[in-house]
């Protein structure tokens, strides 16, 4: 793909078929998680899911096993509206334990994608709402587990599993996990 100047708009955009196929195996699907939208930037591809937007990019490194790496994941769940700057800027902004975090994509039609990502911002905001109160009621059941098996151990049984909250998406995961289960999310040591 030849390098983009940020003075020229890229193409129109596209369909997950029409992109490299090496650029959609980076991105890491969560369960039940379906790419809905591709578009075009002048660095690589801005993809749309269910539940978030990644910007896709070409890796600066020669000899890489993949041309391609995903940037950065804004979730629909903390997600801002999004925002057109000067009629070629889109601007997706999230806020991730009081910081602000935002990508700012040069696109051929911004105004266009604006309106797609707000329309799926809606509709990626209830299932992030559902699949939080399914885990609220794994939470319960293993709190029930919790008291079971602090019970047992006081008479010498097994010690119960912590767990801790994810750092991005707040649900209660495992303390040895290395990703959320729930929004994939890496944990931090």
């Amino acid at each position: 793909m030849p390098h983009r100047s940020w003075d020229t708009p890229p193409d129109t955009d596209t369909t997950p078929a029409q992109i490299d196929r090496d650029a959609l195996a980076e991105i890491h699907l969560l369960d039940g998680e379906r790419i809905l939208r591709v578009w075009k930037t002048a660095r690589g591809f801005l993809v749309m899911t269910n539940l978030r937007c990644t910007d896709m990019m070409r890796k600066p490194q020669v000899f890489a096993p993949s041309d391609w790496e995903a940037g950065p994941s804004l979730f629909f769940y903390n997600l801002a509206p999004p925002r057109v700057e000067l009629h070629r800027f889109l601007r997706l902004s999230e806020e991730h334990e009081g910081r602000a975090v935002a990508l700012r994509f040069y696109l051929h039609d911004p105004e266009e994608v604006a309106r797609e990502i707000e329309a799926a911002r809606e509709a990626g905001r209830a299932e992030w709402l559902q699949r939080r109160a399914r885990n609220e009621a794994t939470v319960r059941m293993a709190r029930e587990h919790w008291a079971t098996a602090m019970a047992a151990a006081g008479r010498g049984g097994p010690r119960p599993v912590m767990r801790v909250r994810c750092g991005y998406c707040g649900n209660l995961i495992d303390a040895s996990a290395l990703r959320c289960p729930f929004c994939g999310a890496p944990q931090r040591d």
